[in-house]
């Protein structure tokens, strides 16, 4: 079957009307309600019925709308595919990422992908969780590496690339440098320094908080780490930031946090819209970040060695 019978059938299941559909599709009236009874008779199926001056759904046809949605996704993940390979495997990558992942994960592994695959252009977007799906949305990146979703958001997709804790930043005089984890509920004693919620992990914090059953003080609610540490560093309160947060000053304690003895965790992710698929090289750079990322948790256990229970929240 000609994939642009697909495409016709789902055009009109969309805009209710064949005339629509077929201006849409640039064709003549004709041209599609021919496609269309060609699906009809190939399936053996009546797809549509008569609505007054439209068309609607059948019940069958209904049923395979997501399939045949199905079929178009992969017809456009082959081309894609298939583009790449005509191209040399050369293109554009836009990620949007927040200023932290960006710190931690990406100055040395983004230097070598790219000596790696010099055909491809990579820029990077710093920005916050639900900016960055806004703009996921409306095709202005091509993916981003930011918090997994507490929920899953249609119709995007994710692989998830590790995970993070959160930890607590201040001067010794209000987070004592004991060289171990510090208890939320006892943390939350202090005033607190936190992301806004521009930062898919503040929700992980906020949850947290709530499982506890403190309430916060916050006296800030910053866009950047580097603000709540420079707060920290003068005695305002403590920061909690996820452990991706590079700390350059010395004079600061950082202790992780738990939750009735276990470290509070999120998971971390690339994500993308399934509706346009991500080109080869896009997913070719997602699992050598992941891998880059679970190699460097490897590390981090092993030179810690201690195990201790995980709590994850979403």
């Amino acid at each position: 079957m000609d994939i642009r019978t697909y495409a016709g059938f789902v055009t009109a299941a969309e805009l209710s009307n064949i005339t629509s559909a077929a201006q849409r599709l640039n064709i003549t009236q004709s041209a599609l309600s021919r496609q269309i009874r060609s699906l009809e008779d190939s399936l053996g199926l009546r797809l549509f019925e008569k609505s007054g001056r439209n068309i609607r759904l059948t019940a069958a046809g209904e049923a395979l709308l997501t399939r045949i949605n199905g079929v178009l996704a992969a017809d456009r993940d082959l081309r894609t595919f298939a583009g790449d390979l005509a191209r040399e495997q050369s293109g554009l990558l836009k990620i949007g990422a927040c200023s932290q992942l960006i710190e931690r994960y990406l100055p040395t592994f983004l230097r070598d992908w790219r000596a790696a695959n010099a055909g491809i252009d990579v820029r990077l977007e710093d920005g916050g969780g639900p900016e960055l799906a806004e703009k996921l949305q409306n095709g202005s990146i091509h993916l981003t590496i930011s918090s997994m979703p507490s929920a899953p958001i249609e119709p995007f997709e994710t692989v998830r690339l590790g995970e993070l804790a959160f930890i607590a930043v201040a001067t010794p005089d209000l987070l004592p440098d004991t060289g171990g984890p510090i208890e939320i509920s006892d943390l939350l004693e202090s005033p607190i320094l936190t992301l806004n919620r521009r930062h898919a992990s503040r929700e992980v914090f906020d949850a947290a908080c709530r499982l506890s059953g403190a309430v916060p003080r916050i006296v800030l609610e910053g866009t950047s780490p580097h603000t709540l540490f420079a707060l920290a560093e003068g005695g305002n309160g403590v920061a909690v930031v996820p452990s991706s947060a590079r700390i350059s000053n010395r004079s600061l304690v950082s202790r992780p946090i738990t939750l009735r003895g276990e470290l509070v965790l999120f998971d971390i992710c690339a994500m993308w819209d399934s509706r346009t698929p991500l080109p080869a090289y896009g997913r070719r750079f997602v699992e050598a970040l992941r891998s880059h990322i679970m190699a460097e948790e490897g590390k981090a256990a092993a030179s810690s060695g201690t195990a201790r229970g995980h709590l994850h929240i979403v």
